[in-house]
């Protein structure tokens, strides 16, 4: 299918949902470049920008059909593009390469200072309104809020640039028309991080009640410093790997994931836009998140050394001592009333089988910790001089006074 050079969105939209191999091709030339430009601004990388650029024509070829309007098929491109940026995590600084563009030129250099100084969310605005030309309903659309309120976002950010450009170019070019103009654009250079939102309030403060810089604004409109500065260069080999990537048949199951990925549509097939505040970031949270993951790791794990190192684990491993023959058991039997002390009302004991004994009882007695509890302050027992005798005087001892944790064992008290 043959296109002329005034195809239509319409005609673009109609051609790539019956299948036409050479529409996402069209498509590329006409948005490529400009949805290149937007995702190396949002992401600062060439590398990171191309792969956004190639997931969000995954999306549109794949998602063609979801798309209400097709005459809104521009804004549609640059709200996936977005999307996809944010899921990256949009970087908080403007490109490293940016200044590349305003090389030379004075006007230019200081139209990115003061660009470059404002927040992410006004930058994106201003990019889009006055770089990517933008109407209100399309960048409404893009940013996913009301046209009232992306109109307004537009005004104050249009504000702050304009009111910051004025001040320090009447500094940088010595204009005398306002010399408390002309003060508060040299503190420009002297700005911290912290600083900056003070400053500009100040500026906008004395723009609006001066006389001779409203007029100047509005004369001079000093936002045209910003909106002829040039994108940065996208490095070739970006086409060809976008459309390679919706033309191979390899990369099916791989583009099925991305397009899976790109998560909800509105009624009109617009990507529901979340919340820039987090945005900024997943690039920017990941090493403290990591951070945290290791802290609960080392808390569980010195959790888990004190609980098996803790002393009501540690008394149940009192040992026995047998004599040099080995022909008698003994056991140590703590009484209710030395335990009452710390509040306990059992004691630990362990026992030793002698050599002599039956196997049932040397296998009860060597692998089992008996724990006795005495329900009276007073015991009686009886030293027994012979592994015979005292299985017997075990035999014959009363159950309350003598319990037993193994049926097949027998056992002898000491004082």
């Amino acid at each position: 299918m043959a296109y002329l050079p005034s195809v239509t969105d319409r005609e673009l939209v109609t051609a790539l949902r019956a299948g036409d191999r050479l529409a996402a091709g069209q498509i590329y030339d006409i948005y490529g470049t400009r949805l290149y430009a937007y995702c190396h601004e949002l992401l600062g990388d060439h590398k990171l920008a191309g792969d956004a650029l190639r997931d969000a024509f995954i999306v549109a070829v794949n998602r063609i059909r979801e798309l209400r309007s097709p005459d809104e098929l521009g804004a549609w491109l640059y709200a996936l593009s977005r999307a996809e940026c944010e899921r990256v995590g949009v970087s908080e600084e403007i490109p490293q390469d940016a200044g590349d563009a305003a090389r030379g030129d004075r006007l230019a250099r200081l139209a990115l200072d003061c660009y470059a100084m404002l927040p992410p969310e006004t930058r994106e605005v201003l990019d889009l309104a006055f770089r990517h030309r933008l109407v209100d309903a399309d960048l409404a659309r893009v940013l996913g809020l009301p046209e009232e309120e992306a109109s307004e976002k537009v005004g104050a950010a249009q504000t702050d640039l304009e009111h910051t450009l004025l001040v320090v170019l009447a500094a940088r070019t010595g204009d005398p028309k306002c010399p408390e103009a002309a003060e508060l654009g040299r503190k420009f250079d002297q700005l911290d991080g912290r600083a900056v939102d003070t400053w500009v309030q100040s500026v906008t403060r004395h723009v609006e009640k001066c006389t001779i810089c409203s007029t100047t604004v509005k004369n001079r409109r000093p936002l045209r410093l910003f909106e002829e500065l040039p994108h940065s260069f996208m490095p070739p080999g970006v086409r060809s790997r976008v459309l390679e990537s919706l033309r191979d048949p390899a990369g099916a199951a791989f583009a099925a994931r991305i397009s899976d990925r790109a998560g909800r549509f509105d009624e009109d097939g617009f990507p529901v836009a979340g919340k820039r505040g987090g945005g900024v970031s997943a690039r920017k949270w990941a090493l403290p998140l990591g951070f945290a993951a290791a802290l609960a790791a080392v808390v569980v794990l010195a959790y888990v050394m004190l609980v098996h190192h803790s002393p009501a684990t540690a008394a149940t491993a009192n040992s026995t001592s047998t004599n040099s023959t080995g022909s008698s058991a003994s056991a140590t039997v703590t009484d209710s009333s030395t335990s009452a002390g710390l509040g306990l009302g059992t004691g630990s004991a362990s026992a030793s089988a002698t050599a002599s004994a039956s196997a049932s009882a040397s296998t009860s007695t060597s692998k089992a910790v008996t724990v006795v509890t005495r329900t009276s302050a007073k015991a009686s027992t009886t030293p027994t001089k012979s592994a015979s005798k005292s299985a017997s005087a075990s035999a014959s001892s009363s159950p309350s006074s003598s319990p037993s944790t193994s049926p097949s064992a027998s056992m002898s008290t000491t004082p």
